[in-house]
């Protein structure tokens, strides 16, 4: 009925009503818009009285007629939605830790008892709180954003250098990590020795394409 109806909106004035398209890359991530303009367009349909001849509102009651019988489906798929949405966001700033844990855990509760979504969330939860305690005391990440933000300013740094190589530059990333004071910062380099540099840059960058070709040519 969804796609039935939006071709009916789409190429006329009601074109603005047409519902969120779900895409096949990130469609779990816009199912929350498609709940939020359920939820609205219940509420348009539960506005009492007949509509005028010829209004927006008799217009889109042909377009999409039966719609409100639709309402326990709309109002559960917007609840499973939200709740969905919020635990993602806790995850990806928070990470997974005993706290965030307990606070997705009792947003859980929100859904059905018979909930499929429910079950699963549950479940994905009590299995990776084992690994967080496991591996580490920190909280565990459960997204990929933050390292995507990390290398996207590391990227941004390098390429202001008139040749970036992929070397012992590499040691700027754990610089970007956290929050460093000049303190830290000015011991890490009285420490850092150039012949210990050499050595871990050996011993762990392989060697590079330039440096293989400036060899060559030398």
């Amino acid at each position: 009925m969804l796609n039935l109806g939006a071709n009916r909106l789409r190429q006329t004035e009601l074109v603005f009503l047409i519902p969120p398209k779900l895409r096949t890359k990130g469609r779990f991530l816009r199912h929350r818009k498609l709940g939020k303009w359920g939820e609205k367009m219940l509420k348009v349909f539960a506005k009492k009285g007949g509509a005028k001849k010829g209004s927006l509102k008799s217009k889109l009651r042909r377009a999409m007629p039966g719609f409100s019988l639709l309402k326990p489906f709309v109002i559960s798929e917007a609840n499973t939605t939200s709740v969905v949405s919020s635990t993602m966001e806790i995850l990806k700033n928070k990470g997974l830790s005993q706290t965030s844990y307990e606070q997705c855990y009792q947003l859980s509760k929100q859904l059905p008892r018979n909930s499929t979504v429910k079950k699963r969330l549950n479940h994905w939860l009590e299995q990776h709180i084992k690994i967080q305690k496991q591996i580490t005391s920190l909280p565990l990440l459960v997204s990929s954003d933050i390292i995507e933000s990390l290398f996207g300013n590391f990227k941004h740094i390098i390429e202001r250098g008139p040749q970036a190589d992929m070397n012992r530059i590499t040691l700027l990333i754990p610089a970007l990590c956290g929050n460093r004071d000049e303190k830290t910062i000015r011991t890490a380099l009285n420490q850092a020795s150039h012949r210990d540099l050499e050595k871990w840059e050996s011993e762990h960058i392989p060697y590079t394409v330039r440096k293989k070709r400036k060899a060559f040519f030398g």
